[in-house]
């Protein structure tokens, strides 16, 4: 039997989806004494199965489910039944009205109050473009499943659904200007918030990994996916807590986020203290 000390390190990948290859980025992480970071190319949904079946946990940039109020209208109109009534979440504390029941999931809500984002509200799964990257993701999951058990949708399991914006907020890291676009503030944005993950986890990132997440919001996106991965192998992202959280994210999926002062030395070491 292996002494715990001789285990090899924990392999964490990230993906930041999209609808399509092109603009789909991937990292690897290695968490040895000094983390390595490994951006990979992904040509096809081939090449983002092989690096999900390389990690011990995969953050997935994606949403894995929809609203079960959005599927429940579908149904509804498809059979001309009844509608089911429009309705939102539970308000803020401060009276602010909680999002649409059909445009998000419950994930979606909890997130975006847990994190104080404001005006920076998750995009919706039902209503945006987001929708054509959560078909590509479910696929991804349906076909790890064919190798073993189903792959849980609640982070559970081998795949945990991240949100980096989110996570920048929770991490202190965010920036004041976007980073996700080609102008000049955002160039400035993500070298501000690599410098500030390559700090805080003391990682090894070579020149061709700094230039590619320097000028990629979806290369470093897919490191932070990748970190956040570490933080929910290692229990330290808020997972679902009530009944009724975990009766949605077995159908909805539940995006993980880090606890909000988290050092980020304790993601690296794998304990909380």
């Amino acid at each position: 039997m292996r002494n715990v000390v001789d285990r090899p390190p924990m392999v964490t990948v990230g993906i930041d989806l999209a609808g399509y290859t092109g603009t789909t980025g991937v990292c690897r992480v290695t968490w040895a004494e000094r983390p390595v970071v490994e951006i990979l190319d992904a040509r096809n949904d081939e090449d983002l199965l092989a690096a999900m079946r390389s990690a011990d946990k995969t953050g997935l940039d994606a949403p894995l489910g929809w609203p079960v109020a959005f599927t429940s209208l579908l149904a509804a109109h498809r059979a001309g039944t009844k509608l089911p009534l429009r309705s939102r979440y539970l308000s803020h504390v401060d009276g602010r009205d909680g999002l649409g029941r059909f445009t998000h999931r419950l994930t979606d809500d909890v997130a975006w109050k847990r994190t104080g984002a404001g005006k920076q509200r998750p995009l919706s799964v039902a209503a945006d473009k987001l929708g054509v990257v959560a078909m590509r993701a479910v696929d991804l999951l349906e076909r790890l499943s064919e190798e073993g058990p189903v792959v849980p949708r609640d982070g559970s399991g081998p795949v945990v659904e991240v949100y980096p914006a989110f996570a920048l907020i929770m991490w202190g890291l965010a920036s004041k200007d976007s980073y996700k676009n080609a102008k000049p503030a955002a160039l400035l944005a993500r070298a501000g918030i690599l410098a500030g993950l390559v700090d805080g986890l003391g990682l090894d990132v070579g020149e061709r990994e700094r230039d590619r997440c320097t000028r990629s919001d979806h290369d470093l996106d897919a490191l932070i996916s990748a970190v956040v991965a570490r933080a929910a192998a290692c229990g330290m992202t808020h997972a679902p807590a009530t009944d009724e959280e975990r009766a949605l994210a077995a159908v909805e999926g539940w995006m993980h986020l880090p606890g909000r002062g988290l050092p980020l030395a304790a993601v690296r070491a794998g304990a909380t203290s």
